[in-house]
Order: structure tokens, then sequence, then C-alpha cells
């Protein structure tokens, strides 16, 4: 992410506990979307699912950056960042009913241990 290098945050930005939180939330969702796809890679999963997987991704780093975009403290220079990292997934309809006759069909086949 090019953020830091080019509109860090400044002091009183990093004193905001829920700017920077905001900013927490973006930077994890990239780091889980790497630690995924070497996952996935290494136990060859499903391409639809995997891409399932990134349609929630992409849909909540949009969300975060849409609400960094609207803080009353974000510069001019982090909106610009933000509204350039927004982006629509990749939507499939048929995809996500097949996925989710799968996991309806796990419902009740697992138990936990008392």
């Amino acid at each position: 992410m090019t953020f830091l290098t080019t509109c860090p945050p400044d002091d009183e930005q990093q004193q905001d506990l829920d700017f920077l939180l905001n900013l927490g939330h973006l930077f994890t969702l990239v780091v889980y979307g790497q630690l995924i796809l070497e996952q996935a890679a290494l136990v060859g999963l499903q391409r639809e699912l995997l891409d399932q997987i990134f349609d929630v991704l992409v849909r909540d780093f949009s969300e975060y950056a849409i609400a960094l975009h609207g803080r009353a403290s974000s510069t001019e220079a982090q909106q610009a960042w933000a509204l350039g990292a927004v982006r629509k997934p990749a939507v499939d309809a048929a995809r996500f009913g097949q996925i989710w006759q799968t996991v309806a069909g796990l419902s009740g086949a697992y138990e936990m241990r008392p």
C-alpha cells in the first residue's frame, strides 16, 4: 500500500484511535489476503471458494476505505488514496449459491466436545 509513503498519518491522526483503527483494518485485510493466497496455493483450494473469499475481502476493504475518506481528520491526499482504493468485487450469484449449498450441507455435521 502506498498510503504510508504518499500520505502518512500526521501527528494528530496518530493520536486518533478511531483513525488508526480504520487504517489498521485496511492493513490487516491486505495481510490476510496475502496469507489466504499463500495457503490456497499450498492446499489447492478451489478457485470458486477463493474468489468468494476475496469477494468478501474486497467489500470489507472498500468499506474501510470509504470510512477513511469520510473521516473529518483525513487529508485531501488521504481521501484521494481512499477513493482510489475502492473496488467492486467480482460478483457471481451462481458461485455464491454453490458455496452456500456446500456450507448449508455441513449444518449439524460437526459437534463440539463438552
